[in-house]
């Protein structure tokens, strides 16, 4: 646990360093093509020259330590020796598999290349580009790189991705499509997640989710939308999970994936990146496209955890929403005007991150996390 700890600690020490303000002020420059910081600094391309090179010393070093930890991990994360046998069984094709396609065709090309029963380099790979992703997809987006990067961090994302490596590689690169959806360019956003889809399918529901939640706008003409959302969940359970069931039959009944279970922590959590947001809403999240979006996010996942505790692996569908308030918990923040009360908040917000962050690393022996102890094939 305390490696754990020692190495987030290292990469929000390099995330520190990362600045990514001064390409959108330089965007945003005026006639004269001058940009200032919110402390009065002139922003000049020499200026914007030397932060860029910081910022891609640090992101590469975060990026090696991620990736290194991961890659060099063996018999870690719930499913690892799960992977491993279905691994042998998408190469023997004698035994159904609830893999998508997109997967099992980038198992065979890896076991062409490294061998049939050399399973480490897959996991090795499907790390790259989760790191690359994740760390790619945060600084694209995020308005406060280190505090992003912190509550991603303390989330625990990062060290789920030993387990479901299928879904976090798929929710990496939801996290990478997002400039291009916030930049509007719909079309190469919904290609990579279709293209997503042919490694997770539960990806697809970020189109529509996304769209919902970026144009719908709340008013008095609107609050209604959220009881009756939230009735529909309850009372059209049966309906629900018979679409479901359509696309996932292997989870009916399952006594594993298909049980009902109420997470509080998740429920508390989503409660309070609704409080914080609400109390500063009109100046860090009305006329904020962005910022809008990710409450509404959070909202819908409020809804999910509340009222949908029968949708099997319902943390799957909700972190593609929940994973939005690494962005707007940050921008909410920042648009805190007093000094005083920007710090009680900064500080507040991310004791309760690392309070967390310490509860499920204590937790990570548990069978179903399974990331301690730590073992490497290379120091064994």
């Amino acid at each position: 646990m305390f490696m754990y700890i020692l190495l987030t600690a290292v990469c929000v020490a390099m995330a520190f360093f990362v600045n990514g303000s001064y390409r959108r002020q330089l965007n945003t420059a005026g006639p004269e093509g001058k940009a200032y910081d919110v402390g009065g600094r002139l922003y000049t391309t020499a200026t914007a020259g030397r932060q860029e090179t910081v910022n891609r010393c640090m992101l590469v070093g975060i990026f090696f330590v991620l990736f290194a930890l991961s890659a060099l991990r063996v018999g870690i994360g719930n499913d690892y020796w799960t992977y491993r046998t279905e691994f042998l069984d998408i190469h023997r094709a004698d035994t159904p598999i609830s893999f998508e396609i997109g997967f099992q065709t980038f198992v065979r090309l890896m076991q062409a290349i490294v061998g049939v029963d050399n399973y480490i380099p897959i996991f090795a790979v499907v790390a790259f580009f989760t790191c690359l992703f994740f760390i790619k997809g945060i600084y694209d987006t995020s308005d406060w790189f280190v505090m992003s990067f912190f509550m991603f961090m303390a989330n625990g994302f990062y060290f789920m991705s030993f387990s479901n490596i299928r879904y976090y590689l798929v929710l990496a690169l939801v996290l990478y499509s997002m400039k291009f959806f916030f930049s509007k360019r719909f079309i190469p956003f919904c290609l990579i997640i279709i293209f997503a889809a042919f490694f997770h399918m539960t990806v697809l529901l970020v189109i529509p989710a996304y769209l919902i939640a970026y144009y719908l706008k709340w008013s008095k003409k609107t609050y209604w939308m959220i009881p009756v959302a939230a009735a529909i969940l309850v009372f059209a359970r049966i309906p629900i999970r018979r679409l479901i069931f359509v696309f996932y039959p292997f989870y009916e009944g399952d006594a594993i994936l298909d049980v009902a279970n109420i997470s509080y922590i998740n429920i508390a959590k989503c409660a309070a990146v609704l409080v914080l947001s609400l109390i500063y809403y009109k100046k860090a999240v009305k006329g904020n496209a962005k910022a809008e979006m990710f409450f509404n996010l959070n909202l819908f996942a409020l809804l999910l955890y509340s009222c949908a505790t029968y949708v099997p692996e319902l943390s799957r569908v909700c972190y593609y929403l929940i994973i939005g308030q690494i962005f707007l918990v940050p921008t909410v923040l920042r648009s805190i005007e007093k000094k005083g009360m920007r710090i009680f908040w900064t500080v507040s917000v991310s004791v309760a991150y690392f309070l967390y962050f310490i509860m499920f690393l204590i937790e990570g022996s548990n069978p179903v996390i399974q990331i301690l102890p730590y073992f490497s094939w290379y120091f064994s």
